[in-house]
């Protein structure tokens, strides 16, 4: 990595609301910190949600308070620039008015004239709708047909805004699309000075979550047919990056690029050798099976009274497992804490980091506890947790109680094995840096800016396919 990257970059985003996101506005965060390291100067983060100036300002402190260099990246939003502002979608849009029998939202300026009206489409693939959106003015109304087509208008004038204030028109422009609904919008813009990098949160595979499982839902099957619409597809894991390659036709590049990890002060580590503290910080939803969790600790305070366990996060689950908890007999045991903004001091608190995912994509909250240097048990499943351990904790056979709670109690109970994988888990956490996950990212920018945009809205022949990197 030599000098600044020359080409500028934005990150795209179909909202950045740490208070609502957890894992995923955490992962935009670690790709701003990666950006400055590479060499990056001054990203763009580019948001579509329809909020308040005043939101944006909150997610900037968010950001700033987690990390991030203040003054390193400045926050745009579609919406705040269109109702501020209408005439630059107007001048892309043509004459027309609202698509009968659709609902709209309508966006009104400080002075309440009506500025845009937003179809209001009730489908899970609302953005792929081409229902008008109309931008409202004295020269009569304008539209432009679809989300879509809203999207590509705006970013082409970010792209437009950038290149003056170089004084460069053929700048390069690196778009990475952090949404997958988003990314497929971006599908027919040919602009061949623009390359299109999306990344990949989650895993695409529904029950039983193995390699031949059936791909999640539809919104993951249009993306995964949509692949060939992008530069370049950054997966947080190597193996789940390999089976997309393998099973899914493609001629789209792929690399593999974790999540890196937020700057952190020193753990208390005196204080977890203390206590029988085990954490779990996670969404209480289906997809963490926190329920499993309950179950196996029934056998660990049976071999380990004192222990506690104390599960951080919220969700639609939360009475379930409050009730589950009270029937087992488990309530002075295990302990809903809630949302807590530093769920990293109870990280630093923990002497295991327990994780019960049914799936992952990376499993952002594991390297957290790596880095504080607090052993993980966690299944084995896929993505992540195999990758991102490694001798840092211990692996569990998916759906194995017994496993579960011989793993836990191996760590409460044995002091020389604690030290021993405490050590190795900080170890382990040293390839999720900034600077290190910064030099793997920009060498796969480096790539896709040295030679042609290659989606298909701007080739026709490209069968270039290229391997998967390993972190």
């Amino acid at each position: 990595m030599t000098g600044p990257l020359d080409a500028d970059v934005v990150v795209l985003t179909s909202r950045f609301a740490p208070d609502r996101d957890g894992g995923y506005a955490v992962a935009v965060l670690s790709r701003l910190l990666a950006l400055h390291s590479a060499g990056v100067r001054h990203p763009l983060l580019l948001t579509l949600d329809v909020g308040s100036p005043r939101d944006r300002e909150r997610a900037v402190a968010y950001a700033h308070a987690h990390g991030v260099p203040a003054g390193s990246f400045t926050m745009r939003n579609l919406f705040d620039e269109a109702v501020r502002d209408p005439r630059r979608l107007r001048a892309q849009a043509r004459p027309g008015g609202r698509t009968p029998g659709v609902a709209y939202r309508e966006l009104r300026d400080d002075h309440g004239a009506l500025v845009v009206s937003l179809p209001v489409v009730a489908d899970a693939a609302w953005h792929l709708s081409e229902a008008n959106v109309v931008i409202h003015g004295g020269e009569g109304d304008r539209v432009l047909p679809g989300f879509a087509a809203l999207y590509v208008a705006w970013l082409s004038h970010v792209a437009d805004d950038l290149r003056t204030a170089a004084g460069d028109a053929g700048r390069p422009l690196v778009v990475i699309c952090e949404s997958r609904q988003i990314g497929e919008t971006l599908g027919r813009w040919c602009d061949p000075r623009v390359r299109i990098v999306h990344t990949v949160h989650n895993s695409h595979l529904a029950h039983p979550f193995d390699a031949a499982a059936p791909v999640r839902d539809e919104g993951w099957r249009r993306w995964l047919d949509a692949l060939d619409g992008f530069d370049l597809v950054l997966w947080p894991t190597l193996a789940q990056a390999r089976e997309v390659d393998e099973r899914f036709p493609h001629r789209a590049r792929f690399a593999t690029v974790p999540s890196a990890i937020l700057p952190r002060r020193a753990a208390r580590v005196a204080s977890r050798r203390r206590d029988d503290v085990v954490v779990m910080a996670c969404r209480l939803v289906e997809q963490k099976r926190v329920d499993l969790a309950v179950l196996a600790w029934e056998e660990v305070v049976r071999e380990r009274p004192g222990a506690r366990l104390e599960i951080y996060g919220d969700g639609p689950l939360r009475e379930q497992l409050r009730t589950m908890i009270r029937d087992r007999g488990l309530r002075g045991a295990i302990r809903l804490r809630g949302h807590d903004d530093d769920v990293r001091a109870a990280i630093d608190r923990a002497r295991v980091f327990l994780s019960t995912s049914a799936f992952e994509g990376q499993g952002l909250a594991i390297v957290e506890a790596l880095s504080a240097g607090v052993p993980v048990v966690s299944f084995d499943v896929r993505y992540g947790p195999a990758e991102v351990i490694g001798d840092g904790g211990i692996l569990v056979s998916p759906g194995d109680l017994s496993g579960l709670s011989t793993a836990i109690l191996s760590l409460l109970q044995d002091e020389e094995q604690w030290d021993r994988t405490s050590g190795r888990a900080r170890l382990a956490a040293t390839r999720f840096t900034p600077d290190r996950v910064g030099v793997q990212l920009r060498r796969e920018l480096d790539a896709v800016l040295a030679g042609p945009a290659s989606r298909l809205a701007c080739s026709r022949g490209a069968t270039d396919r290229v391997a998967s990197v390993s972190p």
